[in-house]
């Protein structure tokens, strides 16, 4: 087995292909999740909302178990049990009394490599998932993040939603979800997760213990990973009348993956810019000294192989103009006056705390590091993102802004409140 240690954190490969994750950590409660290098932007055009059709199917019944024994498991001794897709990833994840680590374990192989996908169960989901496409649509404030996502990349799979349409899931077969798991899954896209006061070796034993049943799944021909970068990016503007309030305006570009040198300047940048902070730039401006927005931030996603990063704002229909026109001025704020001293002194400490609280949420931390081992095969310590943290200069956040930034090169979607008039 390979291995790399890190204080508490042990991450190694098995025979298989499968890589452990395990983080020692204190506390009553443990984590255990499955994340799997399979998303939605590997969808064929056809396919589009399957890998989160997969993700709702996985609970619909195994070799071993319906549907409602699946979802009672871990909550019967009062654990929980949930899912999410990604553009990248689909993950199964859980939280439970250290001693159920086992009980999860099993439920999770189960889970993830003995579903049936029984066809009563896959007709009924579909309505479900329907209901939740029509969710997004009735909340501006969601979905106008999915629809950026689609003019920023849109001859890509990254720019398709998560949830696919209404006419794709309905067009979903068995026999297309089970070549879509042949044509993705491998042992090497799949990465077992682990934190709690639970000892290293009984992990990995769990994990050979309650993968070997499968190894026929495990070992079988598995195709390579083929993802097509963007390429080719205009900036555009559109405009969509929506039936809301509010006005929501969202201007983004292109930006770095998530293991470019450059992500933690970005991230830094983001943070100065539209962070969860009250004294974030954004929020400073058209929240506290001009009253225009209660929602305003900025964001950055890095994938694989690109980025996103941006700025959101919802106001009154009536501001809207007076919102953007200022969200743009920090925005060239940002691109030709560099921080000073103490200004990027404060931006640092602050992302630097940040961080620091949110390695707390043993959950969360577990999730994040496990993504990023999954995508790099590394993860940050605290100390060295720290670090990297301090390296950043205000050039460096003066030529992202001009390269990300620039008025030029921004994407703008704006649902407009039809009640404006």
């Amino acid at each position: 087995m390979n291995s790399i240690s890190d204080i508490g954190l042990h991450y190694y490969t098995l025979p298989s292909g499968i890589r452990v994750l395990h983080r020692a950590a204190g506390g009553n409660i443990a984590h255990l999740a499955f994340i799997f290098n399979i998303g939605s932007r590997d969808e064929l055009p056809g396919e589009h909302g399957m890998a989160h059709y997969i993700e709702h199917c996985l609970f619909k019944g195994t070799r071993h178990r319906r549907a409602y024994h699946v979802l009672s498991r871990l909550e019967d001794v009062g654990g929980e049990l949930n899912a999410f897709t990604s553009k990248e990833d689909i993950c199964i994840h859980g939280s439970f009394l250290p001693e159920y680590l086992g009980r999860a374990m099993e439920l999770f192989t189960d889970i993830a490599f003995g579903s049936v996908y029984p066809e009563k169960e896959m007709e009924k989901e579909k309505d479900v998932i329907a209901d939740e496409i029509n969710s997004y649509r009735e909340s501006p404030a969601d979905l106008i993040f999915e629809d950026i996502e689609q003019l920023v990349f849109p001859s890509n799979p990254l720019g398709r939603t998560i949830l696919g349409t209404e006419e794709t899931i309905a067009s979903f077969t068995r026999d297309g979800v089970i070549s879509f798991l042949r044509r993705n899954f491998s042992p090497e896209r799949m990465i077992v997760c682990v934190s709690g006061d639970v000892p290293g070796v009984k992990v990995r034993d769990m994990v050979l213990k309650y993968t070997e049943p499968y190894s026929c799944i495990l070992e079988r021909e598995h195709f390579l990973l083929r993802r097509e970068k963007p390429s080719g990016y205009t900036p555009v503007e559109q405009v969509r009348k929506m039936d809301t309030h509010q006005s929501h305006i969202i201007m983004a570009a292109p930006s770095f993956d998530a293991d470019d040198d450059r992500a933690v300047a970005m991230s830094l940048l983001t943070n100065l810019l539209g962070g969860p902070s009250m004294s974030a730039r954004l929020n400073l401006t058209l929240r506290e000294r001009y009253a225009l927005a209660y929602s305003v931030e900025a964001f950055y996603t890095g994938y694989s192989d690109t980025g996103i990063s941006g700025v959101y704002v919802a106001t009154d229909g009536q501001t809207a103009a007076r919102a953007r026109e200022l969200a743009l001025k920090e925005l060239k704020t940002l691109r030709e006056k560099p921080l000073g001293t103490l200004q990027l002194h404060k931006a640092k400490m602050q992302m630097t705390g940040q961080l620091a609280i949110a390695s707390e949420n043993n959950l969360n931390q577990l999730l994040a590091t496990g993504k990023s081992y999954l995508m790099t095969g590394r993860a940050d310590t605290f100390a060295q993102m720290a670090e990297k943290i301090q390296a950043v200069t205000a050039g460096d956040i003066m030529d992202i802004a001009n390269r990300v930034y620039a008025q030029d090169n921004l994407t703008t979607l704006v649902f407009e409140s039809d009640k404006d008039n």
